[in-house]
């Protein structure tokens, strides 16, 4: 079935406007993945736990927390390092990329209860079948 160059520029018109605002979905997604990250972060006080949230625009998604909580994810060595901390994690270390102690016998295991790049794998994955639902 040919179509005609006018039906072809309406029909990338249509999706050019499909894609303006993605917002909401990138909230119902980031909703999603805070949930997973607030049931897997590990609890002492609860204090890690609710400062999890997540802030969305219409074509990105933040993620924040307390600190402590890349410290504990990717543990931090004494002198030589534990876990490499992914890349588009704040704080970075400033012992790239490893966080370290200048001076201490002992570090702290890694507890790891997310990943970054499976985050962005998921979010990638259902943006995308949200924008082909869109599409077709």
């Amino acid at each position: 079935m040919a179509i005609t160059v006018e039906q072809m520029m309406s029909q990338l018109n249509q999706f050019g406007e499909s894609l303006n605002d993605l917002q909401p979905d990138i909230e119902q997604l980031m909703g999603a993945i805070v949930t997973d990250m607030q049931m897997n972060a590990p609890v002492d006080t609860g204090a890690l736990r609710s400062s999890i949230r997540g802030e969305a625009t219409s074509n990105s998604m933040t993620l924040y927390m307390n600190d402590y909580g890349m410290f504990q994810n990717y543990g931090v060595g004494p002198v030589s390092p534990l876990n490499k901390v992914e890349f588009g994690i704040s704080p970075r270390p400033s012992s790239e990329p490893f966080y370290m102690f200048k001076k201490r016998i002992l570090g702290l295991r890694a507890q790891s209860w997310f990943s970054l790049e499976q985050i962005k794998e998921d979010f990638g994955t259902e943006l995308g079948a949200e924008i082909i639902a869109r599409t077709f």
